[in-house]
């Protein structure tokens, strides 16, 4: 019987993380919740009361990335004799049977080393698709369950990535090394994409994401990394998201706000991906 540890990664978690977390704390063996807020939050402090002998915090009091908080679970997980890692952001929460549905398909088949699920968009719901497992090429984190003995076979996540792409760059990863990604479209998490507005492109919806400057320089900084690691052994997916930049620059362009702060943080990005410098973008 293979043993599941989940981790929820956060950062001043706001009100729906009580809610969320609830949805798979029971469904796990054992949860981690891995703060990296400079202050203390209620809700985390709530959920440890709801919570007492299913959780363990670990608070950073900095935050110290996706990457790095990740990989802080994975090690307690290994330590504690987990076979599987379920990886949850604080604004995810996920269906009924979850767990179970992800169990049986790892049992199924060894060659996998990460089960995603199907992500429905809470502010840009699609139908999902055919029921049964699809092969992908990367796999977003939260509602991803990992394998932890490929976990430790391809060296975990890159923590100089810090956030933004860690979870692409980790997938590829993985299959270089010959382990198989899918998604599970029998199971669902139920996202939320933070400040996406549906906006009209002539006949039809687009959802400009309205990240943040900083995250443009993490997003740039990051993707020209993957651009450069794995340009060879995966061509397609290079190819693919060079496109979906290409589509982000002109949502921004037509539709979001600070536009030149965020095409200068783009620049910046660039530029500390050519000068090799990573980790947390110090102001």
């Amino acid at each position: 019987m293979l043993k599941i540890a989940g981790v929820v990664v956060s950062y001043n978690p706001g009100r729906n993380f009580n809610e969320n977390v609830s949805s798979y704390v029971n469904q796990v063996d054992f949860l981690y919740v891995v703060d990296n807020s400079e202050l203390p939050s209620d809700h985390i402090n709530n959920i440890t009361k709801s919570y007492p002998k299913n959780l363990e915090v670990v608070r950073n009091n900095i935050n110290v990335g996706i990457a790095t908080a990740l990989n802080i679970a994975a090690k307690k997980a290994i330590e504690n004799d987990f076979d599987l890692l379920l990886t949850m952001d604080q604004d995810s929460r996920v269906s009924e049977n979850f767990v179970v549905e992800m169990l049986r398909e790892f049992e199924r088949d060894d060659r996998i080393g990460i089960l995603s699920p199907y992500i429905v968009h809470i502010k840009n719901p699609r139908k999902p698709g055919p029921t049964g497992l699809v092969e992908v090429a990367t796999a977003m984190t939260s509602g991803s369950v990992i394998k932890l003995s490929a976990h430790v076979k391809v060296g975990g996540f890159l923590e100089k990535l810090f956030i933004d792409y860690v979870d692409n760059e980790y997938c590829l990863r993985m299959k270089k090394f010959g382990y198989k990604i899918f998604r599970n479209n029998s199971v669902y998490i139920y996202h939320e994409l933070g400040e996406v507005k549906a906006r009209k492109f002539i006949y039809k919806k687009v959802f400009p994401t309205n990240h943040s400057p900083r995250r443009w320089y993490y997003r740039t900084r990051n993707r020209f990394y993957l651009y450069k690691e794995y340009k060879n052994d995966f061509p397609d997916y290079i190819k693919f998201d060079k496109m979906v930049f290409i589509k982000e620059i002109i949502k921004i362009l037509l539709y979001e706000k600070n536009k030149i702060q965020k095409f200068k943080m783009i620049l910046i990005g660039y530029r500390d991906f050519k000068r090799d410098n990573f980790g947390r973008l110090i102001d």
